[in-house]
């Protein structure tokens, strides 16, 4: 084909490389010879072409040809050249919507209102000009020097006029529109007019904003089902820093009715510029500021724990600042090591000022140097040295902070505080050190590394058992182990009680504390019902902790307040973006309460959005495995729930969820093989019950299901464990004469008013 097409452009283009393939062209690059310059040539394939009014075709090209606008790619040429027909644009320098929302998950909010302010106004001027695109989607907007093209403005209307003079078309399985787009009047082929455009730039729209498409599923006529049936939430429910009106204008594009939709492309321009106004005055507050992970200069790189120590201490304390918006640590750890522009940062993290900087530990000698930037333009605000002993360590520390906030207090008229700004928070330096290489364990999550934790928690607190943060540690090292079952959950909940107790006592200031006490409720004890009370604490002395808002939203979920669930959990992924974790917890509550199909297409959204910022976040591809199978899609669950399998070394928790879901797919041999697989392990290392207990609901009968829930009742098994797996199973039981008594006994129901179901079908 190549070889015959050079041929027949033979003499006006050279033809140089293959760009790409669609459904119906193929790209290429070529040379055009009479204008010395680069083109991008869209060659329909051979049978398409054969399919179609090829007069037809290439009398409706030229109409769009005509079209001059600063937001719509220009046609320079087209024709027929041999059997082929062919367009000719311009080649641009710079990536597609797709390719930025791959490479961020979501766009900033400036960003994504201005990209889709520009589309509506390059549809206005094409509908008036009686055109309109039919694919409208990610792929076919450019964004070149901080604009947005739209591509292929017409294609769509020529095939479709062209193909109404010829009846094979749909038989070379072509189709114009792109289903996860498509209004419903397309999609139900339909007569359209630029109102289906709009629809589509609202999922655009919609997916710049969240990182997830609003209609998705397993198959094409899945996805084209969803947008007769579904109605996307609001934008607010997934992502709280989106302002209401915006929120509402995608709504608004995205009615299933024509008649609902803004009826021309200009109201969307009116609507969205006065957005755009809002939305860059008040996205990144003055008074903000981002501290990146301080860069160990030492000669020793193990000295990496020390430099991340002094980041999380002057996050803290500058977190206290009143009137300061500190960005949240995750995800601000997002960029370590990363070669990330500071406008990406600043516009990333919503913040004006980033401060950089670097640690060298000499012997008993430090240097750590700071600057402060301003986000937007790279210009240094404040830069400061400090080369002191390393008792002096506290000192500096306060020194950095006071740094930042006397420059933004000069600029912004930020109130000062008088009090120090870094707490001293033990006097043993040693401990300090210890405490710091356990938080480095911690934050990596893994069995092996929370025991790393705890054990060197348990060494700082030798040397100083005042120390409250080596306590708070210890309790939250100790919770993650028995949340996922690596210890008896009894054993789990009583050391971080003792622990927790102990950091309470020495400093109830401490707002991780408390958010710790609603974490060990919510994971391993039945009152998690009174967890809000914890939470509500650590949110007073902290209202910005994104755990504090995520852990309410989860909590939400359980006592089926689903307003209150996607409030909190917009509010924790505004106040942390970056952080897996912050996300999972956010949106735990929503498979859980209210309508089954519903809110777990919530939660898969949210997920999606997760795994487009890092693909192997494990917990969201577990929790999205789950998901998917509360949908019935069963084979994408499967390879998801696999690669979790994998990246935890098949830990039981997630070995158990696995047989689940092999269970509910009807694949039942593959499932008993997961159950014994269990069962020998158990042989020679802890494997909590509730790992059995969620394969054993699916394949096992009345009797062993009896067995598995008194072993459940008896380990004290936490609510989440079961919470966030097996509540679909358990739910049906609670009528049941013999089961029901049981599964009320158990730690998610035995405090549950009433054992009212968590699945309900009477929510507004």
């Amino acid at each position: 084909m190549l070889a015959r097409l050079t041929a027949a452009l033979s003499g006006r283009y050279t033809i140089e490389r293959e760009l790409g393939q669609g459904g119906m062209a193929t790209v290429y690059l070529a040379h055009d010879v009479k204008h010395d310059r680069e083109v991008a040539i869209k060659v329909l394939r051979v049978e398409v072409a054969e399919s179609l009014g090829r007069e037809r075709f290439v009398r409706e090209i030229r109409i769009a040809a005509r079209l001059t606008h600063p937001h719509i790619l220009p046609l320079y040429d087209s024709g027929e050249a041999g059997d082929f027909l062919f367009f000719v644009m311009p080649v641009l320098q710079g990536q597609t919507v797709r390719d930025r929302l791959v490479q961020e998950g979501q766009l900033p909010v400036e960003v994504a209102v201005r990209i889709a302010l520009e589309v509506a106004d390059a549809l206005d001027y094409a509908h008036r000009h009686d055109i309109v695109h039919r694919d409208i989607k990610p792929e076919n907007i450019l964004l070149h020097e901080g604009h947005a093209i739209v591509a292929d403005f017409g294609i769509g209307k020529a095939v479709v006029a062209a193909a109404s003079e010829s009846p094979t078309l749909t038989q070379v399985g072509v189709t114009v529109g792109t289903p996860a787009y498509m209004s419903p009047e397309q999609a139900a082929g339909d007569a359209i007019d630029g109102r289906s455009d709009l629809f589509s730039l609202g999922c655009v729209l919609f997916e710049m904003l969240t990182g997830a498409a609003p209609f998705t599923g397993a198959t094409v006529q899945a996805i084209i089902a969803r947008r007769f049936i579904d109605t996307p939430p609001e934008v607010t429910s997934l992502r709280s820093t989106v302002p209401v009106a915006v929120s509402r204008t995608v709504a608004k594009l995205l009615e299933k009715e024509p008649g609902a939709r803004y009826t021309t492309g200009a109201f969307v321009v009116e609507a969205l510029r006065s957005q755009d106004n809002a939305v860059t005055a008040s996205r990144h507050p003055d008074s903000s500021v981002a501290v990146l992970p301080f860069v160990n200069m030492s000669a020793d790189p193990d000295n990496e724990f020390f430099s991340d120590g002094i980041t999380d201490d002057i996050i803290m304390a500058l977190s206290r600042v009143a009137g300061l918006r500190v960005a949240a640590r995750a995800s601000t750890f997002t960029f370590k090591g990363k070669d990330a522009g500071l406008a990406t940062i600043g516009a990333t993290l919503g913040v004006r000022t980033v401060l950089q900087g670097s640690v060298r530990r000499a012997g008993n000698r430090v240097r750590v140097t700071a600057q402060m930037m301003n986000a937007a333009d790279g210009s240094q605000l404040w830069s400061e040295r400090y080369d002191r002993d390393l008792d002096d360590i506290f000192a500096i520390q306060d020194e950095i902070a006071r740094g930042i906030v006397q420059e933004l207090e000069l600029t912004l008229g930020l109130k000062h505080p008088s009090a120090p700004l870094v707490v001293r928070p033990t006097d043993d330096l040693q401990a300090y050190q210890l405490y710091l290489r356990g938080s480095e364990a911690a934050h990596q999550r893994s069995p092996t590394a929370l025991r790393r934790a705890i054990d060197f928690f348990r060494q700082a607190l030798e040397r100083d058992p005042d120390y409250a943060r080596a306590h708070a540690g210890l309790a939250e090292a100790y919770i993650g182990l028995g949340v996922y079952q690596y210890v008896p959950t009894g054993e789990a909940r009583r050391e971080a009680e003792r622990a927790l107790a102990a950091a309470e006592r020495l400093d109830p200031d401490l707002a991780l504390v408390h958010v710790l006490w609603g974490q060990l409720k919510l994971y391993l004890r039945p009152d998690w019902p009174t967890a809000g009370e914890n939470l509500a604490k650590a949110l007073k002395l902290d209202p910005d902790l994104a755990l504090a808002h995520a852990y309410s939203a989860y909590l939400s979920g359980l006592l089926g307040d689903w307003a209150a669930c996607t409030a909190e959990a917009g509010r924790a992924i505004a106040a942390d973006p970056l952080s897996m974790f912050v996300r999972a917890v956010a949106t735990m509550g929503f498979g859980i309460s209210g309508d089954l199909a519903c809110d777990s297409a919530a939660a898969l959204r949210a997920h999606d959005a997760a795994l487009a910022i890092d693909p192997n976040a494990m917990i969201h591809l577990w929790m999205s495995a789950i998901r998917l199978g509360d949908l019935g899609r069963f084979d994408e669950a499967i390879h998801r729930m696999a690669r979790a399998v994998e990246l935890t070394q098949r830990g039981p928790m997630v070995v158990g969820m696995f047989g689940r879901i092999l269970g509910l797919a009807g694949r039942r041999a593959d499932a008993l093989a997961i159950r014994a697989e269990l069962i020998e392990r158990a042989r020679t290392e802890y494997v909590g019950p509730a790992a059995l207990m969620m394969v054993e609901l699916v394949v096992g009968d009345e009797s062993a299901i009896a067995d598995i829930l008194r072993r459940n009742i008896e380990a004290e098994t936490g609510p989440t464990a079961i919470g966030t797996s097996v509540v679909r199973e358990l739910e049906p039981l609670l009528v049941h004469p013999r089961l029901g008594p049981l599964v009320r006994q158990l730690s998610l129901y035995a405090q549950r008013p009433g054992c009212v179901p968590f699945r309900k079908d009477d929510r507004q």
